[in-house]
């Protein structure tokens, strides 16, 4: 039965969880029952301020935790015993620990894009296949590079089809905070194919041996770039793909010279706008950069912006997963206004597959 307020734990209070935290706590159909975690740093002083209930996500670490002046309310299978879906954002190879505690209290969970997708058997990404995880009781949300591609994509082939796609990514060395993984004076390719491609598989399993995708890491810290081309199974003109993606959730197609013509330009315009963090979870096209040819060719460069951009993600997977909406459309809609994401208007069906029934036969990958 679907449930018209959610009750929900976050796990891991890093640079994805206390976004996924303030995500959770905007929406109107979804109560925060708390975060957990075992840090004892400042990091906790933004739950305080916002007044999320602390709790000790490993007994050991309590000590510590009101020693550093926090209040600690209970202890991770506490704050379980009162979710309906936890958010686990703790760091690779943790959440799996936790799993034998969710699975005892009957609650379902997600995971992030740092686990592989065999923890779950399953990978979640809102444009890709929000229909195939209603009712489910575990999936991860992929990453945030492959939550950018998916939308691209699925946009893509939704309306026009893809026969194939390469991309190449750019990578950020380490995210702002995380000063131990640079500056490096190197450019560090992915020595093979790289995940981004397969990773996009395992939420769009159609495109299996119709993507490539290979990756750099560089010594810059405020986003990823993605080069990709995609081959269309029509003949779109450059003004239609450019309307397309204007009137696509999620995704921003502004001229470069207007102003933005590099990423740091985009961190100082999020600034300016009063965005939270600067955070930009929106995937943001270089109109300039978007070029057809007749073979069917599209080519475009995009910025992602890796702290941010899978979070409305993890509030659809909620709503999906607890059948608290079963049109992807309308969670977008939710998700966003709350957000204070960019809206666009009348959403088109179409871009969800939602003119397409088949995508919502089964609940499994």
């Amino acid at each position: 039965m679907a449930k018209s307020k959610a009750n929900i734990g976050v796990v891991g209070y890093g640079v994805i969880g206390k976004r996924v935290a303030d995500a959770v706590a905007a929406q109107s159909d979804m109560n925060l029952i708390g975060v957990a975690d075992i840090i004892s740093d400042v990091r906790l002083r933004i739950a305080v301020q916002r007044k999320y209930p602390i709790y000790c996500s490993v007994p050991d670490f309590e000590p510590k935790m009101r020693e550093a002046g926090y209040e600690i309310v209970g202890y991770l299978d506490d704050m379980v015993k009162e979710c309906d879906l936890v958010i686990d954002c703790t760091p690779s190879g943790v959440p799996q620990h936790n799993f034998p505690l969710y699975d005892t209290e009957n609650v379902k969970s997600i995971v992030q894009g740092g686990e592989k997708h065999g923890l779950t058997e399953r990978s979640f990404s809102t444009f890709g296949n929000y229909y195939t995880h209603l009712g489910v009781d575990q999936t991860r949300v992929v990453s945030c590079n492959t939550t950018a591609l998916t939308r691209i994509i699925s946009t893509l082939a939704h309306t026009y089809g893809v026969s194939d796609a390469f991309v190449a990514l750019a990578r950020r060395a380490g995210d702002p905070a995380r000063t131990n993984r640079g500056p490096i004076n190197a450019i560090t390719p992915v020595l093979g194919v790289s995940h981004h491609g397969p990773d996009l598989v395992t939420v769009m399993p159609q495109f299996n041996d119709k993507i490539h995708s290979l990756a750099i890491a560089g010594s810059w810290t405020l986003s990823h770039v993605h080069m990709l081309k995609v081959t269309l199974e029509s003949n779109p003109s450059r003004e239609d793909i450019v309307a397309l993606f204007k009137r696509t959730p999620r995704i921003l197609i502004e001229p470069g010279k207007q102003g933005l013509f590099d990423s740091a330009q985009l961190v100082e315009y999020f600034r300016d706008l009063g965005r939270p963090r600067y955070d930009r979870p929106e995937v943001f096209i270089w109109q300039e950069t978007l070029s057809t040819d007749s073979r069917n060719n599209l080519y475009l460069i995009y910025d992602v912006h890796m702290e941010s951009i899978p979070i409305p993600e993890n509030v659809d997977a909620i709503r999906a997963m607890l059948e608290m909406e079963s049109s992807a459309i309308k969670s977008v809609e939710k998700t966003d206004k709350a957000l204070n994401i960019d809206q666009k208007g009348a959403y088109s069906h179409s871009l969800y597959g939602e003119t397409e029934p088949q995508t919502a036969q089964n609940n499994s990958d």
